[in-house]
């Protein structure tokens, strides 16, 4: 057998999917993006302002409209130097918080929401009548995971034993509760639940055409073999909710 290997040493950037280029976009964007925000944007805007970061996505909150506005062109101009840019179709400027479902309901149109980490934030109101910013599980997200889990059922179902695989099963569905169990989005993660009962009940009735799993038979077998249930693992008003 022939083995080659070929070493690719590229003109600019880092390697798509190294294990190096996540951390390596994390030290330049501290210093390229969040250093400079703490020590020169937010000394030259009138009000409050802020940037949260994740790795190479970032939302920034101001104020002012105007504070905006100047901070959107200073991004562009800091990147650029840095031949960097700002994704075309994913940034955007837009109005949100207290405010905000009132100036659309004059304004005749739905309120602002933005994605960000999985989620979709919207303009919540808490039991009390205030503005509190609600999340729950985006729509690209949630189709993306549901197509992905139904994927792998799929391929896993005759590769190896029940018993072997419904063991990764369990622990994706306590991962997804994990990341997406936060405050106001048990709809969601209760969703995300029945949907893969009814993709697992599938491909475990086409394993074979001989035995056929009723609903019955497989709520038999759930209680034997218990997958996690849906709960709020991140509660921000108080204790979680299980």
């Amino acid at each position: 057998m022939l083995t080659m290997e070929y070493f690719i040493k590229p003109d600019a950037g880092t390697p798509q999917g190294s294990i190096l280029s996540p951390m390596l976009a994390n030290i330049f964007l501290h210093y390229v993006l969040d250093t400079w925000f703490e020590t020169t944007v937010k000394s030259h805007v009138k009000g409050f302002c802020e940037l949260v970061r994740y790795a190479d996505d970032f939302v920034c909150v101001v104020r002012y409209a105007e504070d905006a506005k100047r901070i959107e062109r200073a991004l562009h101009n800091r990147f650029t130097k840095y031949s960097l840019e700002l994704h075309p179709t994913k940034s955007r400027t837009f109005s949100f918080g207290r405010f905000e479902r009132m100036n659309a309901k004059t304004q005749k149109r739905r309120a602002n929401t933005f994605d960000f980490l999985g989620f979709t934030h919207y303009c919540g109101i808490s039991r009390k009548g205030n503005f509190k910013v609600a999340r729950k599980t985006s729509r690209k997200k949630y189709a993306a995971k549901c197509k992905e889990l139904n994927t792998w059922l799929r391929i896993i179902r005759n590769s190896v034993r029940t018993k072997e695989w419904w063991k990764t099963l369990i622990a994706k569905l306590r991962g997804h509760f994990q990341y997406y169990g936060v405050s106001e989005n048990y709809r969601s993660i209760a969703r995300f639940y029945t949907y893969a009962l009814r993709v697992v009940h599938k491909w475990m009735n086409r394993r074979s055409q001989k035995r056929k799993m009723n609903w019955e038979r497989f709520n038999s077998y759930l209680e034997h073999y218990p997958l996690p249930k849906p709960r709020i693992v991140h509660s921000f008003y108080g204790s979680p909710v299980r």
